[in-house]
């Protein structure tokens, strides 16, 4: 319990100060709880021995009112400072987190670290700055009244105060025991949480497809499996809680009836007076409230503590580093020397070594899965490599600031993704200072312009997620006006017209054209009859570079790229 108060100090950093004064006024408030049944004791008191007077009554509803009015403004403190820093606290999590996750590798990103990225998001963190603030502040109030009861029952009489102090110890025994059940089965079905969430991004990325080979019964089921795995884990930790959570409620409940049979025993054997004894009979329930406090902060805070956790997993997740250093580059000439990478300890790039001179045309074909991908992430640093490095202008990018690397290149891939925005946004998207004016120009260079004029909203025009309201060949029209209007120096391309019907063929060919004007371009050729005019041409098989050279040279050498080329002629 306390290492999760402690962290969540961490956490808070500047905002720690507002937590400290938060637990003052939240103790505070606790004390005043007390102040009623204080009052009560002190008119059973005047009572019994016929001190109730008009003025006694008086003072104790003054008294009774002020205590009340103190306790709403040290509530309204305490909300104040713990709910809204708790908001504020947890936003820079998010923020901070996204932060972290924008400096990490495309590798980490797989559909399992995808389920526990959104459930760190969507659940882990809510819970955090909803619960954990302010049960903070209550557990410790918590624990300071047990403290301050113990010292009000011994100042009564010493046999009271042990006996509190021994049903506090054991009520605690019962709360350790919670604890450990809430961490053992809590974090089994936190993780099985993150595995449905994976299951459902699945699903729902892969729904087209389902539906389209008439496999709805059958991912529905694998989904369905989820859920029911969810439901098992949700189950046997509700079975397993069961015990623990009735001795826990148990010692509360039977620790009052023992304070008050204690009184009593104190009474008839003549250590305590007949007033103290009917105030314990009223105040003995309230002196064990705490407990109960305790036990639904302990719940909360195992569920607090296993989403920390997987969030401080993904926070410990390695970045790339960034030097942060603007290094003006001579030439922008694209060198591997000697590369290795592997993704899941499995040989994607095998001592790949090859240059591309800057304003020139290279072209990567070859085989689905050799590598020709990977390439073009390792040059824009998605992945960092294994061994050997990538150098532009003879720099080793991991020398360049990501900013500096990533403001030289733009993309251009088959999978285009536009964002929920408007269309001018979308195109504006890494340039967003661009004027209008310069927005509509790249449009029209990319062959967009009066498709974009012809929608009721022209460029005010939102699209659906993934530019889901456009054809294929309007979207990778939008991309290739975004990268017109980035005007990087070096562009990668995985051939757009591949996979686009003839009419839009030509339109987003027209596209490329002006994008690749005087640029450094690296392609990732499909269709072979789009890349014969390239200065170099590098074929890629199984991780590794096999064959070298232009056109000519290839077809000289009647490898594979010759037989590639044979059957393309045939199609």
């Amino acid at each position: 319990m306390l290492k999760i108060i402690r962290r969540i100090f961490i956490i808070a950093e500047e905002d720690r100060k507002s937590l400290y004064i938060s637990i003052i006024f939240s103790v505070l408030e606790n004390m005043t709880i007390f102040v009623p049944y204080m009052l009560v004791f002190y008119s059973l008191n005047n009572y019994l021995n016929d001190d109730l007077t008009y003025t006694s009554i008086r003072n104790v509803s003054i008294a009774m009112l002020v205590s009340i009015i103190f306790r709403c403004i040290f509530r309204r403190i305490v909300d104040g400072l713990q709910s809204a820093k708790g908001l504020n606290i947890f936003a820079k999590q998010r923020l901070k987190l996204v932060e972290h996750l924008r400096k990490l590798s495309l590798g980490y990103f797989s559909e399992g670290n995808i389920g526990n990225i959104i459930s760190v998001l969507t659940t882990d963190i809510i819970f955090a700055e909803e619960n954990g603030m302010i049960f903070l502040g209550q557990l410790i109030s918590a624990y300071i009244s047990l403290l301050l009861t113990s010292i009000f029952m011994f100042y009564i009489n010493m046999w009271l105060g042990f006996g509190f102090v021994i049903i506090v110890f054991i009520a605690f025994l019962t709360i350790n025991y919670l604890d450990l059940v809430n961490k053992k089965h809590g974090a089994i079905r936190q993780e099985q949480f993150a595995n449905l969430s994976s299951a459902v991004v699945q699903f729902i990325k892969g729904v087209g497809t389902i539906k389209a080979f008439g496999m709805e019964n059958e991912d529905n089921i694998d989904l369905e499996k989820n859920f029911e795995k969810s439901k098992n884990k949700a189950i046997i930790f509700e079975k397993a809680y069961l015990l623990p959570r009735i001795l826990t409620e148990s010692s509360h409940y039977i620790g009052i009836a023992l304070l008050i049979s204690l009184s009593l025993i104190l009474y008839f054997s003549s250590y305590i007076s007949l007033e103290f004894v009917l105030g314990m009979m009223i105040f003995a329930p309230i002196s064990l409230d705490s407990i109960m406090v305790i036990v639904n902060g302990v719940t909360r805070f195992d569920i607090l503590e296993a989403g920390l956790d997987r969030y401080d997993e993904i926070m410990a997740v390695k970045e790339l580093k960034d030097t942060h250093k603007n290094i003006e580059l001579d030439n922008l000439d694209i060198e591997f020397s000697n590369v290795r990478f592997a993704y899941d300890k499995k040989d994607v790039i095998k001592d790949i070594n090859f240059k591309i001179p800057e304003k020139t045309f290279t072209a990567l074909i070859g085989p689905s899965g050799g590598g020709k991908s990977t390439i073009t992430n390792l040059i824009s640093r998605f992945w960092d490599v294994d061994n050997g490095k990538v150098t532009i202008g003879g720099v080793d990018i991991k020398e360049i600031s990501l900013n500096t690397l990533l403001s030289k290149i733009s993309m251009v891939f088959q999978n285009v993704y536009l964002f929920e925005d408007t269309i001018a946004n979308n195109i504006a998207f890494g340039a967003e200072q661009a004027t209008h004016e310069e927005i509509v120009e790249a449009a029209k260079k990319a062959r967009c312009h009066e498709f974009i004029s012809d929608l009721a909203n022209g460029y005010d025009t939102v699209v659906g997620e993934g530019g889901a309201t456009l054809s294929g060949g309007e979207k990778q029209r939008i991309s290739i006006a975004r990268a017109i209007l980035k005007d990087s120096p070096i562009i990668l391309l995985d051939e757009a017209t591949s996979s686009v019907d003839p009419e839009n063929e030509l339109f987003i060919q027209e596209a490329i054209n002006e994008l690749v004007k005087n640029k450094t371009l690296v392609v990732i050729a499909h269709r072979l009859s789009s890349i014969k005019e390239a200065d170099s041409i590098l074929v890629i098989d199984d991780g590794k570079m096999v064959e070298s050279g232009n056109h000519k040279e290839l077809i000289m050498q009647n490898g594979i790229y010759k037989n590639l080329w044979d059957l393309s002629q045939l199609v």
